[in-house]
């Protein structure tokens, strides 16, 4: 795909650029539509898991699978975080299926007063990423957990957790969304 990239030599344009977008390192795609608008800031992301291009241009998904290659997002802002157990391989797709309602709710809140989310939506498997993001924020290692973390801030809000599967769980996690992080209006 012929990728427009602004030369490096063009030191003016690439400071507007960082400035306009928050670019803070290289390298970073930014996928924009024919307006200008943002269509995706994780074009890169999206490249090295998307290689033929199948999803492009590659719109945010509401609710994401927390992997190696998508975790630089924690550190974007807040995210609640659905950490299941994915040995039964239904468990996080029923996981994604539960959270997704609350989220398109808030991505559209949000949308229709032109301003970012104010939260991103993981559900996290068991795998090494996973189990070094519970370890660094000091989580147990009960599933299904719901939770907060900010990891811009350092922080975490409420925990809440089960130990049966997301299914039995539909109705109390929805609600521990809303303790969580309440939808308002």
């Amino acid at each position: 795909m012929p990728w427009l990239a602004v030369p490096y030599t063009d030191e003016a344009r690439r400071s507007r650029l960082n400035r306009l977008y928050g670019i803070q390192g290289i390298p970073t795609l930014i996928v924009l539509d024919p307006q200008g608008e943002v269509i995706t800031r994780q074009g890169r992301v999206e490249v090295l898991n998307d290689e033929d291009c199948r999803e492009f241009p590659w719109h945010p998904k509401p609710v994401l699978e927390l992997s190696d290659s998508n975790a630089v997002q924690l550190n974007e802002g807040p995210c609640l975080v659905l950490f299941v157990d994915s040995e039964d391989d239904g468990e996080s797709e029923a996981a994604k299926q539960l959270i997704q309602p609350i989220a398109e709710k808030i991505i559209a809140k949000y949308k229709a007063k032109e301003e970012e989310a104010p939260l991103l939506f993981f559900v996290a498997g068991e795998d090494d990423m996973t189990d070094s993001l519970r370890d660094y924020t000091n989580l147990p290692e009960a599933a299904p957990l719901l939770t907060i973390l900010d990891m811009s801030a350092r922080a975490k809000r409420n925990t809440v957790q089960g130990g049966v599967p997301v299914s039995h769980h539909s109705r109390n996690i929805r609600s521990s969304v809303i303790l969580l992080w309440p939808i308002q209006g």
